[in-house]
């Protein structure tokens, strides 16, 4: 029930708590230092007069004297009851509030004369009394002397402490929860100017931030937090944004490119021939929306996070079954595809189409991007615990200012533009979401003039030697899931 309450009432009750539990805590110690001071002092009194008693005992040296002098000074006297007996019977002194009934034998006695035990006792008509028993060597007997005094005082005195405790402690109480509750208001205060600020934060206005007037404390860290985070959520509306728009107009020129040619074939009528050569247009562009289309939905994929299905596989068949399928087409574009080497037999973690996809990618780009008669090469090396997937092209490079911006989607190097086919401007950037998925990293070198590479890191183990297959080329026109850049 209390966790459903707002923040400042469970500060001030869990104040009020633990402050109740400090005060019951102080006085129950004030209680009983107090009462230990009372018979303290209660028991200084019966001590000093025992040893009043006993100075009067130890000048006497004759019994009956001695009688006649103890009850000439100590029958009455308005604070202690005072008994003398020998042998426990035999009454030398009894005072006048204890002359009949006596004071009570103490419950240990003295184990040795002058030692004074002290003890809480019953005195039938007194009352509760304190009372010190001590025992004197005389010449003619051992006497034991005994004083008590009424505690009724004491028990007055703390009975007006704990009234004076329980009177003003409910008031107390209820007075710091009060003061509680309004600290713990003007504490959480920034916590609501901050919550209001954030209300005001929507998707449309990102570029608001919240203020915190002290960035070094608990809240001014929790402000910073929150900044960065929509910060970064800022950044990410902004990459969706751009991306839409980017898409939309990807998609748009095909369709606008379809609609003109469709406008103007229907314009007039044509000879079969021209009607051909409109259809095989309309088909390029249709071709051009489909591999659009396959690259948003694989990368919307990517960005949903749906985990692929991993598996131990043989990286090296996957390359080798990808080359094979792009010999075909690298021969259809004039050039030359190859191995650098023998394909290093290796066993890693991951999911098979989606690390096929980035070897067709990679080639497909290095093709675009390469002159005719150029050369592109694939390798596959095994390096400790490492796979290293190279494929390196030998065609006009990238100048140094394009190459961090080369895995954004749809971006393209306008000095490197394909020299053959369609491009979405997509292809690498599946790549780095596929690698990175998988755990992997990729990277690319280039420079103008020298040829760009392109190294995909990944996790793997070495293998048995390769199951020799025959490449699988085909001389059918380019498939529909070739990679784009």
């Amino acid at each position: 029930m209390i966790g459903r309450l707002p923040i400042r009432w469970r500060l001030t009750l869990w104040y009020g708590a633990v402050l109740a539990a400090v005060l019951t805590i102080f006085a129950a110690t004030v209680d009983l230092l107090m009462a230990r001071v009372l018979r303290h002092g209660t028991d200084q009194g019966l001590d000093h007069q025992v040893a009043v008693i006993e100075e009067q005992i130890l000048q006497m040296r004759e019994p009956v004297a001695l009688r006649e002098r103890l009850a000439l000074l100590f029958h009455r006297h308005p604070a202690f009851e005072m008994q003398v007996t020998e042998n426990d019977d035999r009454a030398w002194l009894r005072s006048e509030g204890v002359e009949k009934q006596g004071l009570p034998r103490p419950a240990v006695l003295p184990e040795t004369p002058g030692e004074g035990v002290h003890e809480d006792v019953e005195v039938p008509g007194v009352g509760p009394c304190r009372m010190c028993s001590k025992v004197i060597e005389t010449p003619y007997a051992f006497l034991l002397v005994q004083t008590a005094a009424s505690t009724d005082a004491n028990r007055k005195h703390l009975g007006e402490l704990r009234r004076v405790f329980l009177a003003t402690g409910p008031i107390l109480l209820v007075a710091a929860l009060g003061c509680g509750y309004l600290l713990a208001r003007k504490g959480l205060a920034p916590v609501e100017r901050m919550a209001a600020e954030a209300d005001q934060i929507t998707a449309s206005r990102l570029d608001r931030r919240l203020a915190a007037p002290n960035p070094d404390d608990e809240l001014g860290r929790l402000a910073r937090t929150l900044n960065g985070m929509i910060a970064r959520l800022e950044l990410s509306f902004g990459d969706v944004q751009r991306f839409t728009a980017d898409a939309a107009h990807e998609l748009r020129t095909p369709l606008a490119v379809l609609r003109g040619e469709a406008e103007v074939t229907l314009l007039s009528d044509r000879e079969p021939a021209e009607y051909r050569r409109a259809l095989e247009s309309m088909l390029e562009e249709i071709e051009h929306l489909t591999r659009l289309t396959e690259d948003l939905l694989s990368l919307s994929r990517e960005d949903a996070q749906i985990p692929p299905s991993f598996e131990d596989l043989r990286l090296d068949e996957v390359v080798r079954d990808a080359f094979g399928t792009m010999t075909a087409v690298a021969a259809e574009v004039d050039r030359r595809l190859v191995l650098a080497g023998e394909l290093a037999p290796c066993l890693v973690r991951g999911d098979r189409e989606r690390l096929r996809r980035v070897v067709v990618n990679l080639i497909d780009n290095a093709l675009k991007y390469t002159r005719a008669g150029g050369l592109v090469q694939v390798s596959l090396a095994l390096r400790g615990d490492e796979a290293v997937m190279t494929v390196a092209d030998d065609g006009d490079g990238i100048p140094p200012e394009h190459l961090p911006m080369i895995f954004k989607r749809f971006y393209r190097v306008d000095a490197s533009r394909p020299r053959w086919g369609s491009s979405t401007g997509l292809g690498l950037p599946i790549c780095r979401t596929v690698v990175l998925s998988h755990g992997g990293t990729i990277d690319v070198q280039s420079a103008p003039g020298a040829g760009t590479r392109v190294e995909v890191v990944l996790a793997a183990r070495p293998a048995g030697p390769p199951r020799r297959e025959e490449p699988a080329a085909s001389w059918r026109s380019r498939p529909s899931y070739l990679g784009n850049g």
